[in-house]
């Protein structure tokens, strides 16, 4: 009988604990809004290594199950809402099964995160992206599972989870979105309350529309490694993809030979500032925050040592003040007794000393005589001078009134239907009023009105052609416009404002991309990946390759050949600050190379139509280097005159886009940014050369 007892009073004990682990009962955490999340976390994992018909993989197993074991240790899931397929369970009847399963059971209020590492594939036919399954055979695209048909499962009215973050892990993967993607914002605590208000479909991807890195650190590939790291680093009671990302993108592109991409998923009914957020347990905060005393306790530990170790120098210090001071003080005794001395023995030399003293006053007197002089005169030049930058001022106004008045004239005569026939003359008679305009191209009044203002003589020059590479340099004459997104433009980012006026001085920039047979000859190798000939773009170049790479032309040539500025390189693209979407106009098919007409790699320099200044391909084919470092807010505190990069930092600015990406990325007004030491197959340069060297 007490045996019974005793074992009822066990099973009461542990029924409660029984109940709770069986059903999935597990803490919620509280959202961002205060409030207590009511939904559930589901966690989707796929993992492929051992492939029946594709190429064996090595870490894709690993980086599912090592994602798996970060969310369920640090993050706010549970295995009663875990869905796992590895290898042989992988097939595409499972994965589309458990896509199924998701539709069915997830609720509008649950939350979904979805990893995939494994083989992706772009269809050479519908140039669509697909995830293969385990069985797939590499001909057959009926096995394949499209991610088209993977957004339509993530899609509201199929999945219904308020939040859905996907993470693939394999090639091509960027298809998803095909090069969409916003700016980052700021993330905050209202960023973050937003992100989990409103609903949301995103992904990241491990690269774009290229073959990703099998291969990595740890057993991971060099995506998924620090995915896991950044999910492992993370102190942040809430962490959302806008806050994870950077540190994915960085680590990537620094160690392998892709760029990861973040996006929304188009179509699938995702707001825009709807984010997934993962929830951080309070248990690994607990962990976190026991380290953060131990490293406190012993920062505090060593500050006592060093406030013990102040305080013993402070006490040495004060002593050997006090014995300076004393040996002071018996030094002006002595003194003392000896003015005394003087005093009594030499009344006669009195007389000296007055005079001497007078002596001394009277050069004071002059000395102070001598300052307040050069202080006046100090005042009246600078009283001077700003009244003659006023006076230049005024004329230059005058001037530029009496300019605008002569401009609008000839506007007028060209304008109308029955001046067409004299638009020579009329230029002509215009800049025949204006000394230094003569050689002006007709109609150019972006040049002719800086030659005006500030008097500098146009001169019209052949293109030079640097004699050891052949690189042929067009004369880029100067002049000011306006840099930046304005209205010609359109999905304008937030670091391509203000407008701002930015005045460049004349320079010569190459007329091409620097090509592979001109890098030969300089370096002696190829690092490109697209080797078709010498006439196609160098890239995979570093900013220091091409620093490099000018150094020795520069020792060869006795030029000072350089990058261009980025002030420098949009001027020129503009054809010379006109108000140009892409770099000559508004038709990107006939001007660049990018990801719709270019098949996937780069072509010949100079085979799209030039801009009008007669310059190929500042528009797509490759990004370019600019000489400066990357600062987001640069253009609010801008220069106007030849404006210089920012002293340091830690991205040098790239432009004009590349045969990777899409029309957006082309524009003239784009920034982009890489690290000095990043080598992509989409990444060129360009060179420029300073007056007066062309010869």
């Amino acid at each position: 009988m007490e045996k019974r007892f005793l074992l009822l009073f066990v099973i009461i004990l542990l029924f409660p604990a029984f109940c709770s682990a069986s059903r999935g009962i597990s803490i919620r955490p509280v959202a961002p809004t205060g409030q207590k999340v009511t939904g559930d976390n589901w966690l989707f994992v796929i993992g492929i290594d051992s492939y029946l018909h594709w190429p064996r993989l090595k870490t894709a197993v690993n980086d599912a199950r090592s994602v798996r074991d970060v969310l369920l240790e640090r993050y706010h899931f549970d295995r009663s809402h875990l869905i796992e397929l590895y290898d042989e369970d992988a097939t595409r009847k499972n994965i589309i099964g458990k896509l199924r399963y998701l539709a069915k059971h997830v609720r509008e209020d649950d939350t979904l995160f979805i990893f995939y590492a494994g083989h992706g594939h772009l269809d050479s036919i519908t140039k669509e992206g697909s995830w293969i399954p385990v069985e797939s055979g590499v001909r057959d695209a009926s096995s394949w599972i499209t991610n088209h048909d993977i957004k339509n499962y993530l899609k509201v009215d199929a999945i219904k989870a308020k939040h859905i973050l996907l993470v693939s892990d394999s090639c091509f993967a960027g298809d998803f979105f095909r090069g969409h993607r916003g700016k980052l914002p700021e993330v905050t605590e209202k960023v973050i309350r937003k992100a989990w208000e409103l609903p949301s479909r995103q992904a990241i991807t491990s690269g774009g529309l290229e073959p990703v890195s099998d291969a990595g650190f740890g057993g991971n590939s060099v995506f998924s490694h620090f995915l896991i790291a950044a999910l492992k680093e993370n102190r942040k009671p809430y962490l959302i993809p806008s806050d994870l990302y950077p540190y994915i993108q960085a680590g990537v592109i620094e160690n392998a030979e892709q760029y990861p991409q973040y996006g929304i998923l188009q179509g699938t009914g995702g707001s825009q500032g709807g984010e997934y957020v993962f929830f951080l347990k309070q248990g690994a905060r607990l962990d976190d925050l026991s380290a953060q005393a131990r490293a406190r306790q012993a920062e505090l530990e060593c500050l006592k040592r060093l406030e013990a170790q102040q305080e013993a120098a402070r006490r040495r210090e004060a002593a050997e003040i006090a014995r300076r001071e004393a040996e002071l003080s018996a030094l002006d005794a002595r003194i003392a007794e000896m003015r005394r001395k003087l005093g009594t023995s030499a009344a006669t030399s009195s007389d000296n000393l007055d005079n001497m003293l007078a002596m001394v006053r009277q050069k004071e007197a002059q000395q102070r005589r001598l300052e307040e002089l050069k202080r006046k005169r100090e005042e009246e030049e600078k009283k001077r001078r700003a009244e003659l930058e006023r006076l230049k001022a005024e004329k230059r106004e005058k001037l530029k009134k009496q300019l605008q008045a002569d401009i609008d004239k000839y506007k007028a005569i060209v304008s109308s239907p029955f001046g067409k026939d004299m638009k020579d003359a009329a230029w002509k008679s215009l800049v025949s009023k204006y000394p230094g305009a003569a050689e002006v191209p007709v109609g150019r009044i972006d040049i002719f009105r800086f030659v005006v203002v500030y008097g500098i003589k146009y001169e019209l020059r052949k293109p030079f052609i640097e004699p050891i590479t052949g690189m042929e340099f067009v004369w880029v004459p100067g002049g000011c416009f306006e840099m930046g997104c304005g209205s010609w433009q359109s999905d304008c980012d937030s670091d391509e404002k203000p407008v701002h006026e930015v005045c460049v001085d004349g320079f010569w920039i190459g007329k091409y991309e620097v090509t592979q047979g001109q890098w030969k000859r300089v370096m002696g190798n190829n690092p490109s990946k697209f080797k078709k000939g010498d006439d196609y773009p160098v890239e995979r170049v570093s900013w220091d390759d091409a620093q490099e790479f000018i150094k020795r032309l520069n020792s060869k040539s006795g030029r000072t050949f350089r990058l261009p500025t980025e002030a420098e390189w949009e001027y020129a693209c503009r054809s010379g600050g006109k108000e140009e979407k892409y770099c000559g106009g508004s038709a990107v098919d006939r001007l660049a190379w990018y990801w719709g007409n270019s098949g996937g790699s780069t072509h010949r320099v100079g085979t799209k139509a030039p801009n009008g200044l007669g310059i190929h391909d500042m528009s797509g084919n490759v990004w370019e280097w600019c000489e400066d470092w990357y600062d987001e807010d640069y253009y609010r505190n801008s220069p106007r005159n030849n404006p210089k990069c920012p002293s340091s930092g830690s991205y040098r600015v790239s432009r004009g886009g590349s045969w990777y990406f899409n029309p957006r990325f082309v524009r003239s007004a784009y920034r982009n940014r890489f690290r000095p030491r990043n080598r992509l197959n989409y990444l060129g340069f360009r060179l420029v050369l300073p007056p007066g060297q062309a010869r």
